[in-house]
């Protein structure tokens, strides 16, 4: 009984601490004072604001490290994290919401033929480019893909819940738009990459050396075929369930940057391959050097890497596929290599197949600009 009271007195004290320490922080008042156009805005849309402002503080404030400390002593680390990004999200969520030019309309109301010129007109460009797509419809599966391709032009512009997707066309401006469009990209596939190789995939990405080359090089391509529009559809696409993962508690550890992304054996081959410093043997020979050599294969081709030197078993290569292989190699050492300097953070949703890659920065850097940009754009416009 003494040793329970003790644990609960404790207890108590500890939760006494935090609670004062997160006063301390988060009773801060958030003073707009750098926010455009402040004073002439309707108080309702202040009102909004504010509470946009003060969940911002909030969430900064959970780096504070006298608050961080409690929360991190009986959660994990990424937890904390986690909360950060949910609080910015809800706070891209409520600015979508406050910037919508237009109120939504459902499905069947956008295909209503009396709506307004401009509601029709962008929806007879949509079932254009749909029959663009798809071709006569002439049987069920064209039918199927007719529809989708309709309801998806119709997303981009209408959807009901769109307050994400608001958030990115309405309330923030062209400049932050396009850099969002050209720094960030999604992956889509099965399996899912590692964060090294997501966060090499740049502009033209043509790699097509191995099985996991294909199929970045094709994702990339289905992004970089897409307009901006699109691309900030899917991002807020991404988003939207990221948050709603977090509102059911769904709260998946991040996946951690490739510790080693390439081994040193790598980089020494790189500077090999590039001043040609390589052999063809024999098998016998091959097999001789191999013994205390570093053995490897790349697309089935037996390699020793020795002194310097790479040295290729011959009969795994034919004379006239020789430079297209090394070519290949390098690319693929380049790949490996460059992804020890990349800066950025790379969200996986396991769930989709997808993985949003961001360069430069992490989300809730990119979240806190792009929330202070809309902010001050939303007032701009008053």
């Amino acid at each position: 009984m003494e040793d329970q009271l003790t644990k609960e007195v404790v207890k108590t004290k500890l939760s006494d601490d935090f609670d004062t320490d997160l006063e301390k922080v988060i009773n801060k008042v958030v003073i707009p004072t750098d926010l455009p156009n402040w004073n002439k805005v309707e108080t309702g849309l202040q009102n909004k604001i504010q509470f946009v402002l003060r969940r911002v503080s909030l969430s900064k404030s959970l780096k504070d490290d006298e608050v961080a400390k409690w929360i991190n002593a009986s959660n994990e680390e990424y937890e904390l994290s986690a909360l950060r990004t949910y609080l910015l999200l809800s706070c891209v969520n409520m600015i979508g919401e406050i910037s919508r030019i237009d109120t939504p309309m459902t499905f069947l109301s956008w295909l209503d033929t009396s709506n307004s010129v401009t509601t029709r007109s962008i929806r007879e460009e949509s079932i254009s480019k749909a029959i663009n797509s798809v071709g006569v419809v002439d049987d069920q599966q064209k039918a199927v893909k007719f529809i989708k391709s309709v309801f998806a032009q119709y997303r981009l512009t209408n959807s009901v819940d769109s307050n994400y997707f608001s958030f990115f066309t309405d309330a923030l401006d062209s400049e932050t738009q396009n850099w969002i469009a050209s720094n960030c990209w999604i992956y889509q596939d099965n399996p899912l990459e590692k964060w090294a190789n997501l966060q090499n995939v740049k502009d033209g990405y043509s790699n097509l050396s191995s099985t996991e080359n294909k199929r970045l090089t094709n994702s990339r391509k289905r992004w970089d075929g897409l307009d901006s529009n699109q691309k900030l559809f899917e991002v807020s696409q991404f988003l939207e369930f990221l948050f709603n993962q977090y509102n059911l508690c769904q709260v998946a550890p991040p996946v951690k940057m490739d510790k080693d992304p390439v081994a040193k054996v790598w980089k020494d081959i790189d500077q090999a391959v590039g001043e040609y410093k390589v052999n063809y043997l024999s098998n016998s020979m091959f097999n001789h050097i191999g013994a205390d050599g570093q053995k490897f294969k790349f697309n089935e081709v037996r390699c020793v890497f020795k002194e310097e030197e790479l040295i290729v078993f011959e009969g795994d290569v034919r004379e006239k596929d020789r430079e297209l292989w090394l070519k290949r190699l390098s690319e693929w050492l380049k790949t490996k290599i460059e992804s020890e300097n990349a800066v950025g953070e790379t969200i996986f949703l396991s769930p989709k197949n997808q993985a949003l890659v961001l360069s430069g920065e992490n989300l809730i850097v990119s979240l806190e600009k792009w929330i202070d940009k809309a902010v001050k754009n939303i007032l701009n416009k008053k």
